[in-house]
Protein backbone atom coordinates (compact mmCIF):
# COMPACT_ATOMS: atom_id res chain seq x y z
CA UNK A 1 0.00 0.00 0.00
CA UNK A 2 1.55 3.55 -0.97
CA UNK A 3 1.78 6.22 1.39
CA UNK A 4 -0.99 8.26 -0.84
CA UNK A 5 -3.31 5.06 -0.58
CA UNK A 6 -2.95 5.20 2.87
CA UNK A 7 -3.19 8.80 3.26
CA UNK A 8 -6.71 9.08 1.28
CA UNK A 9 -7.70 6.11 3.01
CA UNK A 10 -7.38 7.71 7.10
CA UNK A 11 -8.90 10.97 5.45
CA UNK A 12 -11.86 8.81 3.71
CA UNK A 13 -12.14 7.07 7.78
CA UNK A 14 -12.54 10.81 9.06
CA UNK A 15 -14.61 11.82 6.66
CA UNK A 16 -17.59 8.82 7.52
CA UNK A 17 -16.73 9.34 11.09
CA UNK A 18 -17.73 13.39 10.60
CA UNK A 19 -20.71 12.44 8.44
CA UNK A 20 -21.88 9.79 11.50
CA UNK A 21 -21.62 12.39 14.02
CA UNK A 22 -23.55 14.91 11.48
CA UNK A 23 -26.20 12.72 10.64
CA UNK A 24 -26.25 12.15 14.85
CA UNK A 25 -26.89 15.51 15.38
CA UNK A 26 -29.25 15.82 12.82
CA UNK A 27 -31.86 13.74 13.91
CA UNK A 28 -31.06 14.62 17.33
CA UNK A 29 -31.26 18.37 17.30
CA UNK A 30 -32.47 19.54 13.75
CA UNK A 31 -34.97 16.91 12.41
CA UNK A 32 -38.88 17.81 13.34
CA UNK A 33 -37.19 21.00 14.67
CA UNK A 34 -39.22 24.86 14.21
CA UNK A 35 -36.44 25.37 12.01
CA UNK A 36 -36.84 21.86 9.60
CA UNK A 37 -40.27 22.78 9.72
CA UNK A 38 -40.02 26.29 8.17
CA UNK A 39 -37.56 24.83 5.52
CA UNK A 40 -40.32 21.94 4.35
CA UNK A 41 -42.86 24.89 4.69
CA UNK A 42 -40.66 26.81 1.99
CA UNK A 43 -40.52 24.25 -0.03
CA UNK A 44 -44.32 23.42 -0.02
CA UNK A 45 -45.74 27.48 -0.36
CA UNK A 46 -43.39 28.22 -3.24
CA UNK A 47 -44.00 24.88 -4.83
CA UNK A 48 -47.28 25.92 -4.82
CA UNK A 49 -46.92 29.31 -5.37
CA UNK A 50 -44.86 28.58 -8.81
CA UNK A 51 -47.82 26.44 -9.93
CA UNK A 52 -50.42 29.21 -9.25
CA UNK A 53 -48.85 31.86 -10.27
CA UNK A 54 -46.37 31.25 -13.39
CA UNK A 55 -47.80 32.28 -16.63
CA UNK A 56 -48.59 28.82 -17.94
CA UNK A 57 -47.53 29.65 -21.83
CA UNK A 58 -43.90 30.72 -20.65
CA UNK A 59 -43.70 27.46 -18.04
CA UNK A 60 -40.71 25.91 -20.21
CA UNK A 61 -38.18 28.95 -20.79
CA UNK A 62 -38.54 29.88 -17.24
CA UNK A 63 -37.98 26.20 -16.12
CA UNK A 64 -34.77 26.35 -17.94
CA UNK A 65 -33.64 28.77 -16.18
CA UNK A 66 -35.00 28.05 -12.77
CA UNK A 67 -33.24 25.00 -13.54
CA UNK A 68 -29.73 27.03 -14.37
CA UNK A 69 -29.91 28.64 -11.27
CA UNK A 70 -30.68 25.79 -9.13
CA UNK A 71 -27.84 24.09 -10.71
CA UNK A 72 -24.90 27.19 -10.97
CA UNK A 73 -26.34 28.63 -6.79
CA UNK A 74 -25.80 25.13 -5.48
CA UNK A 75 -22.81 24.53 -7.10
CA UNK A 76 -21.36 27.53 -5.84
CA UNK A 77 -23.22 26.78 -2.29
CA UNK A 78 -21.01 23.77 -2.28
CA UNK A 79 -17.74 25.51 -3.06
CA UNK A 80 -18.52 27.87 -0.95
CA UNK A 81 -19.49 25.56 2.22
CA UNK A 82 -16.45 23.60 1.27
CA UNK A 83 -13.87 26.42 1.69
CA UNK A 84 -15.66 27.18 5.11
CA UNK A 85 -17.16 30.95 4.04
CA UNK A 86 -20.63 30.17 5.63
CA UNK A 87 -22.04 27.22 7.39
CA UNK A 88 -25.79 25.56 7.56
CA UNK A 89 -27.31 24.87 11.11
CA UNK A 90 -30.64 22.96 10.05
CA UNK A 91 -30.61 21.51 6.77
CA UNK A 92 -33.75 19.75 5.61
CA UNK A 93 -31.86 16.90 3.96
CA UNK A 94 -28.88 15.96 5.95
CA UNK A 95 -27.08 14.64 2.95
CA UNK A 96 -26.74 17.72 1.46
CA UNK A 97 -24.29 20.68 2.31
CA UNK A 98 -25.77 23.36 1.41
CA UNK A 99 -29.57 24.96 2.40
CA UNK A 100 -31.70 23.39 -0.27
CA UNK A 101 -34.60 25.60 0.08
CA UNK A 102 -32.39 28.01 -0.23
CA UNK A 103 -30.89 26.92 -3.54
CA UNK A 104 -33.14 24.74 -5.41
CA UNK A 105 -36.64 26.43 -4.29
CA UNK A 106 -36.35 30.11 -3.30
CA UNK A 107 -33.50 31.48 -5.66
CA UNK A 108 -35.25 29.83 -8.93
CA UNK A 109 -38.58 30.45 -8.19
CA UNK A 110 -38.36 34.09 -7.00
CA UNK A 111 -35.65 34.21 -10.04
CA UNK A 112 -38.54 32.80 -11.88
CA UNK A 113 -41.06 34.82 -11.00
CA UNK A 114 -38.87 38.30 -11.27
CA UNK A 115 -38.16 37.20 -14.86
CA UNK A 116 -41.84 36.85 -15.77
CA UNK A 117 -43.07 40.33 -13.85
CA UNK A 118 -42.96 43.43 -15.69
CA UNK A 119 -40.76 42.01 -18.90
CA UNK A 120 -40.63 45.55 -20.24
CA UNK A 121 -37.94 46.60 -17.22
CA UNK A 122 -34.47 45.81 -18.55
CA UNK A 123 -33.31 42.64 -16.78
CA UNK A 124 -29.94 44.87 -15.70
CA UNK A 125 -32.23 47.11 -13.22
CA UNK A 126 -34.10 43.90 -11.99
CA UNK A 127 -31.08 42.18 -11.55
CA UNK A 128 -29.88 44.67 -8.90
CA UNK A 129 -33.23 45.09 -7.24
CA UNK A 130 -33.12 41.00 -7.27
CA UNK A 131 -29.74 40.94 -5.82
CA UNK A 132 -30.46 43.53 -3.32
CA UNK A 133 -32.94 41.89 -2.02
CA UNK A 134 -31.74 38.62 -1.56
CA UNK A 135 -27.69 39.73 -0.43
CA UNK A 136 -29.39 42.45 1.86
CA UNK A 137 -32.64 41.27 3.27
CA UNK A 138 -32.78 36.97 2.48
CA UNK A 139 -29.19 36.00 3.83
CA UNK A 140 -29.41 38.35 6.91
CA UNK A 141 -32.95 37.02 7.52
CA UNK A 142 -31.48 33.38 7.34
CA UNK A 143 -28.65 34.47 9.11
CA UNK A 144 -31.38 35.73 12.06
CA UNK A 145 -33.18 32.47 12.31
CA UNK A 146 -29.98 30.50 12.64
CA UNK A 147 -30.40 28.29 9.07
CA UNK A 148 -27.15 30.24 8.24
CA UNK A 149 -24.16 31.50 9.21
CA UNK A 150 -21.44 33.81 7.55
CA UNK A 151 -17.71 32.39 8.53
CA UNK A 152 -15.58 34.38 6.12
CA UNK A 153 -18.52 36.47 3.95
CA UNK A 154 -20.04 39.53 3.73
CA UNK A 155 -23.75 39.78 2.47
CA UNK A 156 -22.46 42.29 0.35
CA UNK A 157 -20.04 39.69 -1.41
CA UNK A 158 -23.17 37.90 -2.76
CA UNK A 159 -24.44 40.92 -3.87
CA UNK A 160 -22.60 40.80 -8.23
CA UNK A 161 -22.69 37.00 -7.84
CA UNK A 162 -26.51 36.82 -7.80
CA UNK A 163 -26.65 39.67 -10.38
CA UNK A 164 -24.68 37.71 -12.74
CA UNK A 165 -26.69 34.20 -11.53
CA UNK A 166 -30.40 36.67 -12.47
CA UNK A 167 -28.58 38.06 -15.41
CA UNK A 168 -27.48 34.59 -16.95
CA UNK A 169 -31.13 32.92 -15.84
CA UNK A 170 -32.75 36.29 -17.41
CA UNK A 171 -30.83 35.37 -21.20
CA UNK A 172 -31.57 31.66 -20.92
CA UNK A 173 -35.66 32.72 -20.67
CA UNK A 174 -35.33 35.11 -23.33
CA UNK A 175 -33.59 33.12 -26.28
CA UNK A 176 -35.56 33.23 -29.12
CA UNK A 177 -35.44 29.15 -29.82
CA UNK A 178 -37.96 29.06 -27.29
CA UNK A 179 -40.64 30.72 -29.53
CA UNK A 180 -39.55 27.65 -32.49
CA UNK A 181 -41.23 25.14 -29.97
Amino acid sequence: MTNTTLIYDTYFEKQRQLNDEKLQIWMDYTLFSWRWWLGVFLILLLIGFWIKFRKKESTDRLLYAGLFVAIFSSFLDMIGDFLGLWDYRYEVFPLASNYLPWDLILLPISMMFFIQVKPQISPIIKAVVYSTLSSFIGLPLLNWIGLYKPLDWKYLYSFPILIIIYLAGSYIASRKDFEKI
